[in-house]
């Protein structure tokens, strides 16, 4: 083993940061492929810029405007970063290429330089000459220094415990002990696994911090593939994330499928998608399976194909600001180091290998070995005292608003018509200010009739602007004789739970949405439903002016809160909250939301702040395409809320659906790739629901049952969530299966292509072909509806109603657009938070209403 000094690992570390390829605004603008030649022009001024000397050389406007100095660094510095990552790639050379950005040889430390001193020297000669930019380091460096820090064996055992009454909030424990033979991970029991991880610990298996918490990390909350249900312990998160110096896609030769999918490095496709050579294996293994068994260590999906997916560059991934890939950098195994190195063996006969970097999340100073290292990140365990003694019965409720300011809310960043765009996305007819939802119009023959709505998540700034964006884009694309439309949920991880549900109404404001969902009824919920349900069992939450009562009221721990199966209030505390034994577990009985209720929707404070679509003065709306005329568009990344918009759409409006990409294997796969659970809460929230409900208990049972919450977890974690509560479909009502184990495989299968790397309109216009056009599909169908005569043959009746169509939609098209414009008025004014409306308590709001998986 070489042994580096550490003046040698601090010069390479400078080299080293280089190699980390975030997707910021600047590298979004030298890379935009969007924009004819910009990619080559960018790269003939880098090679300029970067050179040693560098010459003189004007810096081109899009870089001066995107690259302006911020919290990574000043514009030197991220024009630097940029530049190396737009490199062209050299894997069409017929010899190896080695980067030589920092070491690929070992840096093990010499019997007398603690590994952390090394990371901390490495990470300040970086810092030292840009104080204000993002450092990387060796990510060998990273993996020696946690692996030197030393196990605090008492303190892990009390997290242990700690953490356990939390997971008896996990909705689904049940199934992923005994998961039904058609879904594709094995079963694991949550509460065995941690019980085993505290077993080891007892037992000396350990011989770090950084080995037991990998473990807890991957054992007990990695297998549950679940994108609410998460633990990143603190060493493991908190100061550094693992990345690579390069991007890969998965592409066929055609995207239905003449061939199957291979894959490619991102660079060099997009360099030259002709001659870019297919990556045969990764680090000596077969590029596949090495791809399989990287992303199954800890995915937030719950489909393998899906899975796949997230591990390669996408448009709409990166126009979302996920990044170009897990593969690079990002998702749930950001944590597991993956070697000092990279090596890919090309088809062609090549190979080329670059160092794999640590991004440093936090200050390295003052670290000098593996405990001071322990000190700093794990601190949680010396503060978690000091913190329960600040807590005391005084502390506010977590049922109602603060008296705080409002909620953040982005200034306004374009207008109605323009400004504002999704990166690598075209010029939309309308976007929201924060690009979250945008709508275009294809052409070319075949397509002049086709609208596209893209929704790359169900959290918005502002839920008023997101709602007017999608009823406009659908009044001016009927307008505009737009017949179909494509909605794209690519890239799309959740939000705002109504926003889901008004999306569905939107198109279908005739339907009631089934919204079928219960909890687990563990003890501390059913304590808390007691405690809560008598607190407000007389109240009149539409005269009173408690606001806590009013908070208490309008949660799911209230009897009269929630409607049945039947959209009928609950008779009673039983019929609410049973139990219902599904699996060996209790459960409470299916919920649905009430959504004529003025508190949950249009109140300011303790509701979304809008009127949901197909009720109130929205009931009487339009239906404004049949369900043939719409298709949605999957990249698997669809998850909670996503998966509620897309069920209702898919299993009540009669919708079909378009799966892109997948495993390289002939055969249909899912859309709906992530979480479809009903609701996830944080660690945290949990924690104040029972703290508050510990104050007001009413016998000792329900004190015992939530005083064993603490903040232990919460203090020793980056991110701690659980999914709390099951979505159930109407066709398992009978057998209680959650949503989350029902395989439900899309009705076609499309690959990407090379020239979707660069231009997102053909992911667009493949799906429109298939559904509209009787394109074919790698896999699957789509059938096509009866076509309508050419119009020289239609009747008086048919040209007339046909007419009379268009100037209603005119009509409709004129009033959605003065309505966005009122709402983007008032949203400029500073007036529509996170709800529509001035937050008090953002927390809170999001813990009853948002869910968006955790990556």
């Amino acid at each position: 083993m070489k042994t580096v000094s550490l003046a040698s690992i601090a010069a390479l570390a400078v080299g080293a940061a280089a190699n980390e390829c975030n997707a910021d605004n600047c590298l979004r603008a030298l890379r935009a492929t969007q924009t004819p030649g910009r990619l080559q022009s960018a790269q003939a001024f880098c090679s300029a810029y970067t050179a040693t000397p560098p010459a003189s050389v004007a810096i081109p406007s899009y870089a001066a405007k995107a690259c302006v100095g911020n919290h990574v660094g000043p514009l030197a510095v991220r024009l630097s970063s940029a530049c190396s990552c737009i490199a062209p790639s050299t894997t069409s050379a017929a010899t190896t290429v080695t980067s030589t950005a920092a070491p690929t040889s070992s840096t093990a430390p010499s019997a007398t330089e603690e590994p952390c001193a090394i990371a901390s020297s490495a990470w300040a000669a970086v810092q030292s000459s840009n104080p204000s930019a993002g450092v990387s380091i060796p990510a060998e460096l990273a993996y020696n220094c946690l692996r030197s820090v030393p196990l605090h064996r008492d303190a892990a055992v009390q997290l242990v415990d700690a953490i356990e009454p939390y997971l008896e909030w996990q909705s689904d424990a049940a199934y992923k002990a005994d998961p039904p033979a058609d879904y594709f991970y094995p079963p694991y029991d949550i509460f065995e696994a941690l019980a085993q991880v505290r077993s080891d610990l007892v037992n000396d298996v350990y011989d770090s911090e950084y080995a037991f918490q990998i473990d807890l990390y991957l054992k007990v909350f990695g297998q549950g593939h679940d994108g609410h249900f998460v633990f990143y312990p603190d060493l493991l998160s908190k100061a550094f994330v693992y990345t690579r110096p390069r991007s890969l896609v998965s592409v066929a030769d055609t995207a239905s499928g003449s061939t199957l999918p291979v894959i490619k490095v991102y660079e060099d496709v997009v360099a030259n998608p002709e001659t870019a050579s297919a990556v045969v294996l990764i680090n000596g293994i077969d590029a596949t399976t090495y791809i399989q068994n990287t992303i199954f260590t800890a995915s937030f999906n719950q489909d393998p194909d899906a899975a796949y997916n997230s591990m390669f560059f996408s448009k709409a991934v990166f126009g979302a600001g996920e990044g170009t890939g897990y593969f690079s950098a990002g998702g749930r195994i950001r944590f597991n180091y993956q070697g000092p190195t990279t090596t890919f063996t090309f088809a062609n006969g090549t190979e080329a290998t670059f160092t794999n970097t640590a991004s440093v999340l936090a200050s390295l100073s003052g670290i000098t070995d593996g405990e001071s290292m322990f000190q700093k990140f794990c601190s949680g365990a010396n503060k978690f005292h000091a913190a329960n003694q600040a807590v005391s019965s005084a502390a506010p409720s977590p049922y109602a608003p603060t008296s705080s300011s409002a909620s953040p809310s982005a200034s306004p960043t374009g207008t109605t018509s323009g400004g504002v765009t999704v990166p690598g996305f075209p010029k939309p007819v309308d976007i929201t200010d924060d690009a979250i939802v945008s709508c275009y119009f294809l052409d070319g023959p075949s397509f002049e009739d086709v609208a596209v709505l893209s929704v790359l998540a169900f959290e918005s700034e502002s839920p008023s602007e997101f709602q007017a964006v999608q009823r406009n884009c659908i009044a001016q694309a009927r307008a505009a004789g737009k017949k179909k439309i494509v909605v794209d949920f690519s890239a799309n991880g959740g939000g705002y739970i109504l926003q889901g549900y008004d999306f569905f109404r939107q198109f279908f404001p005739q339907v009631v949405q089934d919204g079928f969902s219960r909890w687990k009824a563990n003890e501390a919920f059913v304590a808390l439903a007691h405690i809560i349900s008598d607190d407000v069992a007389t109240l009149d939450p539409y005269t009173s002016d408690n606001a806590d009562l009013i908070g208490e009221y309008e949660t799911w721990f209230d009897t009269r809160y929630d409607l049945d199966v039947h959209d009928e209030p609950f008779k009673s505390f039983a019929d609410k909250f049973g139990p219902y034994v599904f699996q060996d577990t209790n459960y409470t009985a299916l919920t649905r939301w009430n959504l004529d209720d003025p508190l949950t929707t249009t109140n300011d404070t303790y509701g979304m702040g809008m009127e949901i679509s197909g009720y109130g003065t929205l009931a009487n709306l339009t239906q404004p395409y049949a369900a043939d005329d719409i298709v949605l568009l999957y990249d698997g990344f669809c998850a909670s809320t996503c998966t509620l918009a897309s069920e209702m759409l898919r299993i009540q409006g009669g919708v079909r659906s378009i799966a892109m990409g997948g495993r390289p294997r002939a055969g249909p796969i899912q859309g709906v790739g992530g979480i479809k659970g009903a609701q996830t809460l944080a660690f945290n929230d949990v924690y104040g629901y029972a703290s508050a409900g510990a104050a007001q208990a009413e016998n000792d049972a329900q004190k015992a049952a939530l005083a064993r919450y603490s903040q232990l977890p919460v203090l020793r974690s980056s991110s701690a969530a659980l999914n709390t509560r099951d979505q159930i479909l109407r066709g398992n009502v009978q057998d209680g299966l959650p949503a989350q184990f029902v395989v439900e495989e899309a009705d076609c299968r499309l690959y990407w292509t090379a020239a979707m790397a660069t231009d997102v309109t053909a992911v667009w216009k493949a799906a429109a072909q298939a559904a509209f056009n009787e394109g074919a599909c790698a896999a699957g169908f789509i059938a096509q509806s009866t076509k309508q005569p050419p119009s020289s043959t239609k009747s008086k009746r048919a040209a007339a109603a046909e007419a009379l169509e268009k100037r209603r939609w005119t009509a409709a098209s004129e009033a959605s657009l003065a309505h966005r414009q009122a709402v983007a008025a008032v949203k400029a004014q500073g007036l529509l938070g996170r709800r529509g409306a001035a937050a008090k308590d953002v927390q809170r709001f999001n813990a009853k209403y948002n869910q968006k998986a955790v990556e």
